[in-house]
């Protein structure tokens, strides 16, 4: 049997139901790609909700297992990569534990990207829609890490592999961006100088979405019009409701104890208003009183280079990563800061020892992502005080990046996050707060941010203090 023969049927022994006509078009350029020769050749697999992507590249990861083609599954958070590997039955990484490896060197953000030793040779991003090209700060400098780019890098270092990026089109793109770059076949080609790009659409709607409200409404959003409130079907399924404010302390309580406070999820539009969540859970539901307790979930909102060990398998801690304090060891006022010090276990890294780090609490209740700028060289002008004794400036300049206080880990409560912050996870109830809204402000980037909260949810959803007009026939 044609090796291209044999890995179809395959892949539709894996899948175990007839294709749609969709999904076996993808299928069937799948294997061409997987096939031909080595170029530098990227394959862009999209679809929105319920059109089967998982499925199509579930049953690709199946059958690929039983050739000889090395691969990895990559994804750009690690609840990404948790899901991913959930769903293609097979060990998934984020893509920056995959990539990068840190330097000795004392400065932060020196990762760099590892040659491709193993010799992969097919490399598959999920919730590519969530990869950025972008710069970030650290203390008086900008770095830039392009991390596209940086993948790009990884794949052509050791011969060429083929990298497939599958992702929904409807989803937020990175921040900052008006569209997401890794799911542009034309972009791609022109910006990364590739030989071949192919793009394949999913758009057929499976049988079984139809029969959850949450699929069937987010497959509505897509023709949403500007300006105009798209109209939601409730058709009186069990996963989603429309509820009130003064309904949602009781949900939330009853969500919580069904599914638990990790896989319970608020989602708004603003730091500012997952601010004001965050109090109300942790007060009137979880009943804790101090500024931090052991067992609160806490989500990183700036990349660390700081805390892991040196033969960590993950990295860096990641802006989006999930901690859980297992044990307050003690708070400080320092440097016009509160500081705690912390044991902290990541909960979509369930293998690894628990850290022992500090923690900059100021970030907490901000209503912007992280600290500002001016509050980061506050602290490193008061640091500058500490360590003048230190006449050499590249010596104390080291001291200072090194510095615990220095490089204590930004976080945010993870009970009410905005959406970006949630996109590539999942969690069984999610409550979505429309916040804020008029009739200006019904435009795409809205639409993308409804429909990426719609999909975050994999049993319930429920939709908070939504307008009628969201209701109402035209």
């Amino acid at each position: 049997m044609h090796p291209k023969t044999e890995f179809k049927a395959k892949v539709s022994k894996a899948f175990g139901h007839p294709m749609t006509s969709d999904q076996e078009r993808a299928v069937d350029q799948l294997i061409e790609f997987t096939y031909k020769k080595l170029e530098k050749d990227v394959f862009v697999l999209t679809g929105y909700a319920g059109t089967g992507k998982t499925s199509v590249m579930a049953a690709y990861v199946n059958a690929l297992k039983s050739v000889t083609k090395k691969f990895a599954l990559l994804a750009p958070t690690g609840r990404a990569a948790k899901v991913f590997a959930n769903k293609a039955g097979h060990r998934a990484y984020t893509i920056h534990s995959y990539i990068y490896k840190g330097s000795d060197e004392l400065e932060p953000g020196s990762a760099f990207v590892r040659p491709n030793d193993a010799g992969v040779r097919v490399i598959i991003v999920d919730e590519a829609s969530m990869i950025a090209e972008s710069s970030f700060q650290e203390g008086r400098n900008t770095y830039v890490q392009n991390l596209l780019q940086d993948l790009f890098t990884f794949a052509y270092s050791n011969g060429n592999a083929k990298i497939i990026f599958v992702g929904d089109e409807g989803q937020l793109p990175p921040v900052g961006c008006n569209f997401s770059p890794a799911l542009n076949k034309d972009y791609l080609k022109s910006n990364y100088f590739l030989d071949n790009t192919y793009h394949i659409q999913l758009t057929e709607v499976l049988r079984q979405a139809h029969d959850s409200d949450i699929l069937h409404n987010a497959t509505l959003l897509r023709s949403a019009e500007n300006g105009r409130y798209p109209h939601f079907e409730l058709r009186g399924k069990a996963d989603l409701r429309r509820i009130n404010g003064e309904e949602l302390q009781e949900e939330l309580d009853s969500a919580i104890s069904n599914y638990g406070i990790e896989d319970t999820i608020m989602i708004t539009r603003s730091n500012k208003r997952a601010n004001l969540f965050n109090a109300q859970i942790r007060s009137r539901i979880l009943w804790y009183e101090d500024v931090l307790v052991g067992g609160d979930y806490l989500m990183i909102v700036k990349n660390n280079y700081k805390w892991l060990p040196k033969d960590n398998n993950i990295g860096f801690l990641a802006n989006g990563e999930i901690i859980r304090v297992r044990k307050l060891h003690k708070l400080e006022e320092m440097y016009g800061f509160l500081f705690a010090q912390v044991s902290v276990e990541l909960v979509d890294y369930p293998e690894m020892d628990q850290l022992e780090l500090y923690l900059n609490l100021e970030t907490l209740t901000l209503d912007a992502p992280n600290l500002s700028r001016e509050r980061m060289k506050d602290l490193w002008e008061a640091l500058e005080m500490d360590y003048s004794w230190e006449k050499n400036k590249k010596k104390r300049y080291a001291r200072i990046l090194n510095d615990p206080y220095f490089c204590a880990l930004q976080v945010k409560y993870a009970y009410a996050i905005t959406c970006h912050k949630s996109q590539g996870g999942q969690w069984s109830a999610v409550f979505l707060d429309q916040g804020f809204l008029n009739e200006e402000m019904l435009d795409k980037d809205f639409f993308n941010w409804l429909y990426t909260g719609f999909t975050r949810a994999s049993e319930k959803l429920f939709l908070v203090n939504f307008h009628d007009a969201f209701f109402e026939e035209d």
